[in-house]
């Protein structure tokens, strides 16, 4: 259920400006848009570790308002779950157990992600504090993820 679906669209929109804008920059980095269907955009991260891309889906429904969500997804959408041998895990990259809505999708327990704001133990940290700061959005959200899916703790599971 999106509330305000043209305020949402247009947030969604101007967020994604630098990704789109900047393509050749954020491909050296290894961010590369692949779909982008409000309220989704699909976008391949390349995992150095492992040598390939992995695909994040970020949902921002309601983003008039609230974080976006976001979870790694296969070549045809369908989320990636633990015993994959596929999902990024530790640091912050989690699996379906503990999602703060009990839906069965990995989940980031970093501040901007939706989940994480809406965790019981993460509510020193409200949303509406943070949502204007440039690395709290889509683009700079995604940037985050991709380095931090690069660092050394984080395995596959």
């Amino acid at each position: 259920m999106i509330i305000d679906r043209a305020l949402s669209n247009d947030r969604f929109e101007r967020d994604l400006v630098p990704l789109l804008t900047h393509a050749e920059m954020f491909q050296e980095i290894g961010i590369k848009v692949l779909r982008i269907n409000f309220p989704q955009i699909d976008v391949a991260l390349w995992w150095r570790k492992m040598r390939r891309e992995v695909i994040l889906r970020v949902e921002a429904q309601e983003y008039d308002y609230l974080p976006v969500s976001g979870w790694w997804i296969d070549a045809n959408g369908v989320p990636l779950l633990k015993g994959s041998r596929q999902v990024p895990h530790g640091m912050g990259f989690q699996c379906e157990d503990g999602h703060p809505h009990e839906l069965p999708k990995t989940w980031f327990c970093f501040q901007g992600w939706r989940e994480y704001h809406d965790h019981s133990g993460h509510q020193n940290i409200p949303w509406s504090s943070i949502m204007l700061e440039p690395k709290f959005r889509i683009s700079g959200l995604i940037q985050q993820l991709n380095t931090d899916l690069n660092r050394s703790e984080v395995n596959v599971i």
